[in-house]
């Protein structure tokens, strides 16, 4: 069967200039009053009572307006806001009243954690530049949560500041008092300042959302829709210091294979180091670190893979994660809405290349390798200019790793990773109040004393790239962005060769005329670009891009990339009503059309997908998304041979939420998909939120998953007979998964500053391969099984292989593949203590746990297989830290 490729005679491009020929020119809105701010008369105790005499002659400002559930109405409880400020803080006083103080939500989490509560939010602009700013929430429960704000409308919530807040409840309602060093916030020396602000008071009993600054939910910005504050006169941004020193201590119970020399059960760990923050007076902070340690951050989940691609896994570590914002949305700026089809971003920059585990392997009857490389020293620095650029850099050295390697009495070392610098530069610059640019550059540079890690790794990598956006209208509801990056590395002729080799391209592909395969190249350089239109605002939505990423593109040493030599582009309109009716709260649809093709011009996927969803009255959520693919080219199926048909696909994922304001709500979901040629997927979800009472929430997302895959890849054995594939055999499997993923999440809030939070997740997946085949002629869906279709195929006397004779009686060599079935059962537990003990200083006590087991391979049984996980070996990590806050 060959493939129907589709060209759409009405194209993107058309859609692109039609749509930016025909945009309203609208008027900007209107700007709000501004609010005062007066310098405190007398000092400012932070008990969470305004009974100090300054906080009488400070002018109170309200008339708050509601976001949800009346658009534009009233609050339904008044709200009255005071600032001071004096040398050295910003000083908040809220006002809550409230007709039910009684049943005010208090439920305790731990810091910036997103809490069932009653919250007050005060968010700032120091810089007055309309795009950046912080925010500064106190739940009624004293629960802190900060979070910087970045692009007008987004939050990066690993910023962390140190301030102080506290609350008190009456007969009349909540108040809430601030102090916010002026220490922790960034703003120019300048004669009179003009910051931003605005503030947002949630009722959770009532889901009402109200505002100072009312921006309407179908329009557009956060940080441009502030009030002016003024009256902050006489303050400085100054020069100060931070240090935050800590020490560890780690204890690993790991259970060794028989004779490890290496490992004897228990081993101790020490260490210690210091991050420090050193804030240079002129909206800039240099961030370093020396030799910090990660030990308190919570274990990744275990996943099965079964594609030819790395895992993805989010970064966790406190000093890559906070100001982490300034590297994000390279090619995004300016759009509130970031839709794509089926392309796969590159992400330029991917923090946890810096510390992850070693890239090369040593062998030898024992290896005792260790499983991360050691950051020696890492700095930043991040700010915005005088001059009106959002600056950051990033600088992290990592040293050479070896592994300890026995053979037999004989002991030796093995380089595995070499000393590595990494630097990652990125700014960004407002070209007037109706666009951006900026650009980003990264660099890995590698000593390669070792031969072995010269032809495994490139010694130099570099990335460079330029992006922007430019507002096509006053009101600012129609933005074009984008962005383009290019990329050269460059290494030994083995190095390079590896490369080409990758998944991402295929280079090697017999099939393709467009790109080849080049043993001698010592160097590899391409391209990635992106161009999107977006309308921020309005009932009727509109977004469409267009992108490409060329096969040399290679950004993986700093960066993540799973996909090079594609390009493609979708249109999508959609529809909003997000004030209620008397059916529903609000109201979603839109519908997709989108493409990809290689770099040779042949179709890689052409679909369409639909949405539908509903907040209903009763605040339950229904959601439906269709899609439909027909069957094009696919030319990483057989990973490095020819061109395979891409099947079609019908997919449906269907959500129910219940009413998040319970004790306990629930999110169901089904994602069903079906391929021409009788592969099928099943997925069933649960999401389960219980808050038993306000300082306990339990969360758990179990899933089953059912797959049927009729081809999936398992290895390529050359062959010369095997002349319609080019000389080799690319053999399959038909793929029977059950799957079983049980993620269990606790976290217990004693006090605002005191939280236990405990992860777990038990998974077992089990995959069973009835059918082994192969594929009979490129561009076809064709794949003969072995011993009914073609040739003879059977077990070798261990039952560990299959023995293939792929032509019975024919000229073909027999080969042997390894029995691919498989079950995978993982259980990893995390536990964290934490306690702040004084402002910005915290001390740790954190367990993890590990347990697998591969037993019953290809039989999936859900009782048998978990009782075999939990009486499997465990291996237990315990570890103490304490890291001590000295600043002011």
């Amino acid at each position: 069967m060959t493939a129907r490729v589709r060209i759409p005679a009405f194209t993107l491009a058309s859609a692109l200039v039609l749509a930016a020929t025909t945009l309203p020119a609208g008027a900007a809105p209107t700007p709000p009053p501004p609010v005062s701010a007066r310098r405190a008369t007398s000092p400012i105790e932070i008990d969470g009572r305004l009974d100090e005499p300054a906080w009488a002659a400070a002018t109170p400002v309200a008339g708050f307006l509601q976001k949800n559930p009346d658009e534009g109405a009233p609050a339904t409880e008044a709200t009255e806001l005071r600032l001071l400020f004096d040398d050295h803080a910003l000083y908040v006083g809220a006002r809550l009243s409230d007709s039910e103080p009684g049943h005010i939500a208090r439920q305790l989490s731990r810091r910036d954690d997103l809490a069932e509560a009653d919250t007050f939010t005060l968010y700032l602009d120091p810089h007055r530049d309309r795009r950046t700013g912080v925010v500064l929430q106190v739940s009624a429960a004293g629960v802190q949560r900060d979070a910087a704000l970045y692009d007008d409308n987004f939050e990066d919530d690993t910023w962390d500041a140190v301030w102080e807040s506290a609350v008190s409840v009456d007969a009349g309602g909540w108040t809430v008092e601030m102090r916010i060093p002026l220490s922790q916030l960034r703003f120019p020396e300048v004669a009179g300042h003009a910051w931003g602000v605005n503030a947002r008071r949630v009722v959770y009993r009532k889901n009402e959302e109200s505002w100072l600054v009312l921006v309407p939910k179908n329009e557009n910005g956060l940080a441009s829709r502030m009030a002016d504050l003024v009256g902050v006169e006489g303050v400085h941004p100054g020069r100060h210091l931070e240090l935050l020193p800590y020490a560890s201590v780690r204890e690993e119970r790991i259970a060794p294979p028989p004779g490890d020399p290496f490992n004897d059960g228990s081993r101790q760990f020490g260490g210690a180091g210091v991050d420090f923050k050193y804030g240079l007076g002129t909206g800039m902070a240099l961030v370093g670190a020396i030799n910090p340690d990660f030990g308190q951050v919570e274990v990744d989940p275990a996943v099965v893979n079964l594609t030819a691609f790395e895992t993805f896994y989010d970064e966790k570590r406190p000093f890559f994660t906070e100001g982490s914002a300034v590297f994000l949305r390279f090619g995004r700026s300016g759009a509130s809405d970031y839709t794509t089809f089926f392309y796969p971003e590159p992400q330029l920059f991917y923090s946890r290349r810096i510390g992850r585990a070693p890239q090369g392997t040593a062998a030898g009857d024992f290896v005792d390798a260790p499983t991360s490389t050691t950051i020696l020293g890492a700095a930043k620095l991040v700010g915005r200019t005088s001059g009106g650029w959002t600056v950051g850099a990033l600088e992290a050295l990592t040293g050479s790793e070896t592994a300890q390697v026995a053979v037999g009495d004989a002991r030796s070392q093995f380089e595995v990773e070499p000393l590595t610098n990494y630097f990652v530069a990125r700014a960004q610059h407002a070209v007037g109040s109706r666009g951006s640019l900026g650009f980003i550059v990264t660099s890995v540079l590698r000593d390669q004393g070792s031969p072995y890690l010269a032809a495994l790794l490139p010694r130099r990598a570099f990335v460079g790239g330029l992006d922007g956006h430019v507002f096509l209208d006053a009101r600012h509801d129609w933005v074009l962005s984008g962005g383009f990056s290019g990329s050269s590395v460059s290494g030994t002729a083995d190095s390079v060769l590896r490369l080409q080799l990758a998944p991402q391209r295929y280079y090697q592909r017999p099939d393709s005329s467009y790109v080849h395969l080049d043993p001698n190249a010592t160097s590899l350089s391409g391209w990635s670009g992106r161009l999107g239109l977006n309308r921020n605002a309005g009932n009727f939505t509109f977004n469409a891009g267009v992108w490409g990423i060329s096969p040399g593109f290679e950004p993986n040493d700093l960066g993540y990339a799973t996909q090079t030599d594609r390009g493609g582009g979708h249109g999508l309109v959609g529809w909003r009503k997000l004030t209620p009716d008397g059916l529903t709260r609000q109201r979603r649809a839109w519908v997709a059309k989108w493409w990809t093709w290689n770099f040779g011009g042949e179709c890689q996927g052409d679909g369409v997908q639909a949405y539908l969803g509903a907040q209903l009255r009763n605040y339950w959520q229904l959601d439906a998304t269709l899609g439909r693919s027909w069957n094009t080219w696919d030319d990483k199926l057989t990973r490095g041979g020819p061109t395979t048909i891409r099947p079609g696909i019908d997919s449906l994922v269907a959500d129910v939420t219940s009413d998040t304001r319970r004790r306990l709500w629930v999110i169901g979901t089904v994602s069903l998909s079906q391929r021409e040629f009788g592969s099928t997927s099943q997925q069933y979800t649960a999401t389960l939120d219980l808050r038993p009472f306000s300082a306990l929430t339990i969360s758990a997302v179990p899933y089953l998953l059912k797959v049927h895959t009729v081809a999936q890849y398992l290895a390529t054995v050359s062959d010369a007979t095997a002349t319609s594939t080019y000389g080799a055999r690319y053999v399959f499997g038909t793929l029977d998964q059950t799957e079983v993923s049980v993620p269990l999440r606790l976290s217990l809030a004693l006090s605002p500053r005191l939280s236990l939070q405990l992860y777990t997740q038990a998974l077992l997946s089990a995959g069973r391969y009835p059918l082994i085949r192969e594929l009979a002629t490129p561009r076809t869906y064709d794949f003969p099984v072995y011993g009914k279709d073609a040739g003879t195929i059977g077990l070798d006397p261990t039952g560990a292989n299959y023995l293939i004779d792929p032509d019975g009686n024919g000229p073909a060599a027999p080969f042997s593949l390894a029995v691919p079935d498989f079950n995978l059962k993982s259980l990893r537990v995390n536990a964290v203590l934490r306690w702040e003990f004084r402002p910005g200083s915290a001390a740790y006590a954190v367990w993890t746990q590990r347990r697998v087991d591969g037993e019953n391979p290809g039989d999936f049984a859900f009782g048998r297989d978990f009782a075999d996980l939990v009486s499997s070996p465990a291996d237990n990590v315990f570890m103490l830290k304490v890291a001590w806050w000295l600043g002011r």
